[in-house]
Order: structure tokens, then C-alpha cells, then sequence
């Protein structure tokens, strides 16, 4: 029956034959199972097309909000490790101004054993209600201030020797050393040495003298902040001038006995606020 086939013809529109075409009768006797067919095999590649596209897309969309949701975690993760880390650093910080605060009590404890004004002070005329949280920049800036305060006055405190000799007469009453008679006030201490030593000086601050000055022979002077001066006495040779800023630990002049001396030795005197006051207090051997 395939092989039946029916002429169909074309008219055009003057009712002419145009076109004769030839069908097979099959089609033609079951054209409504087959324009049905036709339909329905249409319909099933577009639901076919949408379904894989929207597949498609689902996966992408799934892949995207695994990734996102995978970078969340990581996220969390990361602020609790930031928190703990957080945590761990204010413990630490807290330990370090704890240490720093001890130190500053030492050191305030050496001064006053020294006889010299504390480092911090207590406060008089002061109060108000105590914070419970502690505020860590605050802290910071208040210890950065103290510590910044401490290397400033150090730097102009005379601590430490001028030279590393032994110390062959000491501050206070001795016996003449030229007569070895009477008594005399030594208001300094003697430093025994070799002709030629460096000596240094025990603090930063300005020149005020640097030349021959009585029995003081060769003499280098230096005035340091808070009232605090030093004496260099019976060297060589200066090395320094009138005026000149000095840093500590800086060589000021030669060890020598020039002046009222018996030998070579250096006399290290330290004033307070013009007052003579024992050296030994202040150096470490």
C-alpha cells in the first residue's frame, strides 16, 4: 500500500496547474494520525530541549550556591580562628603591660634606695570610679608615654662609671693624701687608671665647662636635665667643647693628673641641684 501514490496538483491563483506533486496514499488517508505525529514528536524535542536546558542550569545554579556556600565556611572558620587568635593576642598583651608595669616598679624601688625621685610619682589630689572593661588602646598609649618618658630622663640621668678602674678613694672625710695629715672633704670619688684612658660621660647633656679650673686641673663639666651635673676632673686633655650637646657613653676627654694630684686618676663628681652628692649611687661596677 506504501507503494500507492496519489497526484496532488498546485493551481496557482488563476486556476491553472503550477506544480503536481505526488504523495503516497497513506499519507493522505491517515494525514490526521500523522499531522498528530508530527505535533507530538515536535513538542517532545522542545520539552527534550527545555528539560536538558534546565538541567543545565540547575547544575550551574547548584555549583554556584556549593561554592558559595563553601566560601561561607571558610569564611566562619577564618572569624573564629581570627576571635581565638583575638582572644590569644589581648591575653598576651595584657601579660606584656603586666611585665611592663612590674618593671616599672623596680625601677622605681632602685631610685628610692638610691635616695632619687621615683620615675612615677604617686598621684596626690586624684580619683574617680574604676572602669570595669580595660581599654587596650588607651593602655597602650599610656604605657608608650611612660616608657618614651623613662628612655628621655635615663638618657639624661647619670647612671653608670665614667671609667673602668678601681676606685682608690672614695666620697666623704679622708686624711690629706699630699701631707697624710688632717682630715679633708672628698666630694667626689677617684678612679685609678692609665695616663691616656678614655673617659665617658655618664649621661647625655650640654658642656657648660671644658678647660683648666683650679685644682680641678683639666676639667670637663656637663649639666644634664632635672637639675643633675657631672665633673670630670684631672684629665689630660678635653675632648670636648664649651656649649656641645653630648650624647651618653661618649668620650669627653683622656684620663691624666693634671691639677691637684697625686697620680693618674680620674675625680667624678655628681651634683644635684648644686648639691654634692655620692657618685656610688648611682654607678654599677
Amino acid at each position: 500500500m506504501t507503494k500507492q501514490k496519489t497526484a496532488v496538483e498546485i493551481l496557482d491563483s488563476n486556476g491553472d496547474p503550477n506544480l503536481k506533486v505526488r504523495i503516497p496514499t497513506i499519507l493522505l488517508k491517515h494525514w490526521k494520525y500523522v499531522l498528530g505525529g508530527g505535533v507530538f514528536a515536535i513538542c517532545l524535542i522542545c520539552a527534550t530541549i527545555i528539560y536538558v536546558a534546565t538541567k543545565s542550569a540547575n547544575n550551574r545554579y547548584e555549583e554556584q550556591l556549593t561554592r558559595k556556600m563553601e566560601a561561607l565556611e571558610e569564611a566562619r572558620q577564618s572569624l573564629a580562628l581570627e576571635e581565638a587568635t583575638s582572644q590569644l593576642s589581648l591575653a598576651q598583651l595584657q601579660r606584656s603591660f603586666d611585665s611592663i608595669d612590674s618593671a616599672l616598679s623596680q625601677i622605681n624601688a632602685k631610685m628610692r634606695k638610691r635616695g632619687l625621685k621615683e620615675f612615677v610619682p604617686q598621684l596626690k589630689n586624684a580619683g574617680g570610679p574604676i572602669e570595669d572593661e580595660v581599654n587596650y588602646g588607651e593602655l597602650s598609649k599610656y604605657y608608650t608615654t611612660k616608657l618614651k618618658n623613662l628612655d628621655k630622663k635615663l638618657e639624661g640621668l647619670p647612671l653608670g662609671t665614667p671609667h673602668h678602674g678601681r676606685i682608690t678613694s672614695r666620697f666623704g672625710y679622708r686624711r690629706n693624701p699630699f701631707t697624710n695629715r688632717g682630715l679633708e672633704m672628698h666630694s667626689g670619688i677617684d678612679i685609678k687608671g692609665r695616663t691616656g684612658e678614655s673617659i665617658k660621660a655618664t649621661a647625655a647633656g650640654t658642656v657648660t665647662h671644658a678647660g683648666y679650673k683650679g685644682q680641678y686641673g683639666k676639667v670637663v663639666i656637663i649639666k644634664h636635665t632635672n637639675g643633675w651635673e657631672t665633673r670630670y676632673a684631672h684629665l689630660s686633655r678635653t675632648q670636648v667643647r664649651k656649649g656641645q650637646k653630648v650624647d651618653a657613653g661618649q668620650v669627653i676627654g683622656r684620663l691624666g693628673s693634671t691639677g691637684r694630684s697625686t697620680g693618674p686618676h680620674l675625680h667624678y663628681e655628681l651634683l644635684s641641684y648644686g648639691r654634692k652628692i655620692n657618685p656610688e649611687k648611682t654607678m654599677v661596677f
